[in-house]
């Protein structure tokens, strides 16, 4: 039992629920208002520091501001973008709507959605790649134009009213809109059973009209789990590059479904690395919103004969909201088997602790003993981490130890995390009279012990974009420009 503190956005992998309104379903005035009202409530009694990252003046400005938004009969799908700029002006990625229940409310009475992945070529001007679409019309790498009539600049605007972001990762927040493009889309701009796609072909550069099916509720899920399976088939996943002595350790996420099978397979990976003696290892974190801090302590602890002790210290605040994750620690056989089980694990107690103060009460918990590998189990060689605006969360708290004791060089893009800490462990939130579900932070996990709350997010060593020859060819430039490093030395 650790810490966790996925990237909210996570949840459009989450499971799904059926959904019990739609998206252009009425709601009264006086209840939209009782439910804004309710959730900053919460907020104010649940988020150990809400306004950290942003004046508590200005949140109340953008709070009456969305009332006012508020008229007399307002649907759903109007509510949800209100809600989702509220708590996108805490600059917390843990504390947002969720966007997988966004996805599912446009399954309700019998509608259809789009499953188009894309890529942001970064600048001023808007630009989408298409990475896949499921019927395999689009030739991966062209360039969306718009769906179904509406410009892919209109699409994405409307995707980043939605997109969460982390302290001032502005790019970060870009990516995440990219990822969640879709969903947004289909918020305001229905799909139907046949939609129209227009794209610059990648091949030909001619501009081109592609008709993509829509897939309602079980075609999509059931399909969906089959891509997946496809493309990530482990939340670990080593590959080696034997002509520049290199291994290529793919880690998805820090939240895997059997913490045993996820640990034995690190253990197994760089015993694979180390028997055959590969000098240069990448560690790929890209699309890794996060997880368990314990996670992130045990793969650190390969790199590091030091080990890795992680958070350093995390402040939390109890409240009703907060209980409901760990609700075992509030009954008497919680209480026997943490005596009895876990009475030295640090991150056991630590939620027995904040479980067991009075409601409203904050305090702070600190950490000391660190992960740690025996010598001859420990990578000595030379080490790359590859990461994007997805990765975030627990992921970012990864690419800080490697940044900051020098372990390696960073390739990629922006994270969507700040260098002194993010929050964490977020507890589900529905509003009473809409149901939409929210997430709201209910700890402070710091990298250190300053209580520094830098917005500034972590950068790369090397910036390197994802382009359309990469999404066409199946490359990798980012792992490219890794093998041209490793030449170099």
């Amino acid at each position: 039992m650790r810490f966790y503190f996925n990237f909210i956005a996570a949840l459009v992998l989450s499971f799904h629920a059926e959904a019990q309104s739609r998206l252009d379903s009425l709601y009264f005035r006086s209840d939209l208002i009782a439910d804004l009202e309710n959730l900053k409530q919460e907020l104010l009694k649940s988020h150990p520091n809400p306004f950290e990252f942003c004046d508590e003046k200005y949140f109340n400005k953008v709070y009456e501001a969305s009332t006012y938004a508020i008229e007399e009969r307002t649907s759903l799908s109007e509510f949800s973008l209100i809600v989702a700029n509220l708590l996108n002006t805490l600059r917390d990625s843990h504390t947002a709507i969720d966007y997988g229940q966004l996805l599912d409310l446009q399954f309700s009475g019998n509608g259809y959605f789009l499953p188009l992945a894309l890529e942001r070529v970064p600048g001023e001007r808007v630009r989408l790649l298409v990475r896949r679409d499921w019927e395999g019309k689009i030739t991966p790498g062209s360039e969306l134009l718009s769906v179904n009539g509406v410009d892919r600049e209109v699409l994405f605007k409307q995707a980043m009213n939605y997109a969460c972001i982390e302290g001032d990762a502005d790019e970060a927040k870009k990516s995440v809109a990219t990822s969640i493009l879709m969903i947004c889309a289909g918020l305001k701009y229905h799909f139907q059973k046949d939609n129209s796609v227009r794209v610059v072909d990648y091949n030909s550069g001619d501009t081109l009209e592609v008709q993509l099916k829509g897939y309602q509720r079980k075609e999509f899920y059931r399909e969906r789990y089959r891509h997946e399976a496809e493309e990530h088939p482990f939340p670990v996943d080593l590959d080696f590059e034997d002509e520049h002595n290199l291994a290529i350790l793919k880690v998805s996420t820090f939240a895997p479904a059997g913490s045993r099978k996820y640990r034995k397979r690190i253990e197994e990976s760089f015993a694979q690395i180390n028997e055959g003696s590969y000098g240069n290892l990448i560690i790929d974190l890209r699309d890794n919103g996060g997880g368990s801090s314990a996670m992130v302590e045990y793969l650190y602890s390969f790199l590091d004969s030091a080990g890795y002790n992680t958070p350093s210290n995390v402040i939390g605040r109890n409240s009703a909201l907060a209980s409901s994750r760990s609700r075992l620690m509030h009954s008497t056989l919680g209480d026997i088997i943490t005596f009895l089980f876990f009475a030295h694990n640090e991150d056991v107690q630590s939620f027995r602790y904040f479980a067991q103060m009075p409601l409203g009460a904050i305090d702070t918990v600190y950490f000391n003993r660190p992960t740690k590998q025996l010598p001859g189990i420990v990578y000595k060689g030379n080490c790359y981490v590859l990461i994007n605006g997805l990765t975030a969360s627990a992921a970012v708290d990864f690419t800080n130890a490697f940044k900051q004791r020098r372990r390696g060089a960073i390739v990629g893009q922006q994270c969507l995390g700040p260098v002194t800490g993010t929050w964490g462990n977020p507890a589900a939130y529905t509003l009473e009279r809409t149901g939409l579900r929210t997430s709201i932070a209910t700890i402070r996990y710091n990298y250190d012990d300053s209580f520094r709350y830098e917005r500034n997010a972590i950068m790369p060593d090397h910036w390197v974009d994802c382009s359309a020859d990469d999404l066409n060819r199946k490359t990798d430039s980012q792992i490219d420009f890794v093998i041209n490093l490793i030449k170099k030395k």
